[in-house]
């Protein structure tokens, strides 16, 4: 894994999330349905900045969301109040942006089914939707906020 990756978590169902951050003109990300809610996997690329930026934006739509950024090095963490880290993260975020989040020490608490979902992208199961999700907003639903399917009785992203 050599660019950091990065997901949001939030509880919200999916179908309405989308419609939601459709209306709002937010993306791109492709939305993996999840038992706990919903999990927002952005473009590959993405930094932290855009990353708050649509973390907020679920925030927004009167839902919590909780921002995951992790590389070999570490994992930051922010649920828009509260941060916290693991390992060496200052470069996930950069050094300015590093003060400002007042991040302590600890993991995400990330329910079991998004923790599934985030050793499937460091296994490359997400690459196929996230690697051609566009650069930016103001297309169409179907290519901006992707829906992944998931089987009954099998797991996100297989």
């Amino acid at each position: 894994m050599s660019v950091p990756r990065t997901l949001i978590w939030t509880p919200a169902p999916t179908a309405e999330l989308q419609l939601n951050l459709h209306r709002a003109v937010v993306g791109p990300a492709a939305l993996v349905p999840v038992t706990s809610g919903t999990v927002l996997l952005p473009r590959r690329q993405i930094g932290f900045p855009a990353a708050l930026r649509l973390a907020e934006q679920v925030r927004r739509t009167g839902v919590p969301a909780l921002l995951v950024r992790w590389s070999p090095a570490g994992e930051v963490w922010t649920d828009g109040e509260a941060a916290g880290y693991t390992g060496a993260p200052r470069r996930l975020v950069g050094l300015v942006r590093w003060w400002r989040l007042d991040a302590r020490p600890g993991p995400a608490d990330l329910p079991g089914d998004v923790t599934e979902v985030r050793a499937l992208v460091d296994e490359g199961r997400a690459d196929a939707w996230v690697t051609n999700l566009p650069s930016g907003a103001g297309l169409p639903i179907n290519t901006v906020l992707p829906v992944v399917p998931v089987t009954q009785g099998g797991s996100p992203l297989a």
